[in-house]
């Protein structure tokens, strides 16, 4: 297993709904524990910040969305990849010994949330 890993990736005009509205701020990456990354946070730059749980300064239901198609469309980014690669490979951070239990909680959370949104 890889280190576990978190850093800011600045992101500008990022696609929300197809080409009329862009979003500009910074996405924490979280690394996975595989070498791969999913975006754990998302801070736009007049401040709003997006979480996983759907917590934000709008409706839950709105901000979860926002989330996920800002989540979806940076972790399905060639540059986004490259990004967390790089930053993978110069990173000399020591094993989280909590990563994998916070993985597990932050799945429950998620199983939560789709239980109380039905």
């Amino acid at each position: 297993m890889r280190n576990a890993l978190s850093i800011s990736y600045p992101f500008d005009e990022l696609p929300l709904f197809g080409v009329g509205m862009m979003a500009y701020g910074v996405a924490e990456l979280a690394d996975d524990g595989c070498g791969e990354f999913c975006v754990a946070s998302i801070c736009l730059d007049d401040g709003t910040v997006f979480t996983r749980h759907g917590t934000g300064g709008l409706g839950s239901n709105f901000t979860r969305e926002l989330f996920d198609r800002m989540a979806q469309y940076i972790e399905n980014s060639d540059h986004a990849q490259e990004f967390f690669k790089d930053k993978m490979d110069e990173s000399s951070v020591e094993p989280d010994g909590d990563y994998q239990y916070q993985a597990w909680k932050d799945r429950q959370m998620d199983d939560q949330w789709v239980e109380a949104a039905e």
